[in-house]
């Protein structure tokens, strides 16, 4: 299932393409890009991993507007868990807050997780960006 998100996660951000080269020569992304940092209480991992997985998969494939929401687990700590989220735009955000595989997500995980960080990131090289993601062989 992982290797099929991965997949589903390259291709979907290969389609970005138009967004990204149009902000790169205009130097402002209208994509936004973040990591999401969680820790899960370790009782609730197996619960956690299956949620995380499931939205990620759904929200790329339902939503346009998301290009990529990939969880990771950190290999020394199986409870620190990193998600790379990059939306096509602020709309696109929002609409993805409202959709009812986030909310589902969103109102069954808060007992998992011990403590959560939002880091809003900038893409450093945003006009090779569509080229970074177009890789599909892993």
């Amino acid at each position: 299932m992982m290797a099929s998100l991965i997949a589903a996660a390259f291709l979907a951000i290969g389609n970005v393409t138009n967004e990204v080269e149009t902000a790169s020569t205009t130097n402002s992304l209208s994509i936004i890009v973040r990591i999401a940092e969680i820790e899960v209480h370790p009782e609730h991992l197996e619960a956690y991993l299956d949620a995380a997985k499931t939205v990620g998969a759904e929200s790329v494939s339902k939503e346009p507007g998301v290009v990529c929401i990939f969880p990771m687990q950190k290999k020394e700590s199986p409870t620190s868990i990193r998600i790379v989220e990059i939306y096509r735009s602020e709309e696109a955000y929002k609409a993805h807050l409202a959709t009812p595989h986030f909310r589902k997500y969103k109102e069954g995980t808060p007992h998992m997780i011990k403590s959560l960080e939002l880091v809003p990131m900038r893409p450093l090289d945003a006009e090779h960006m569509n080229r970074i993601f177009r890789k599909e062989d892993i």
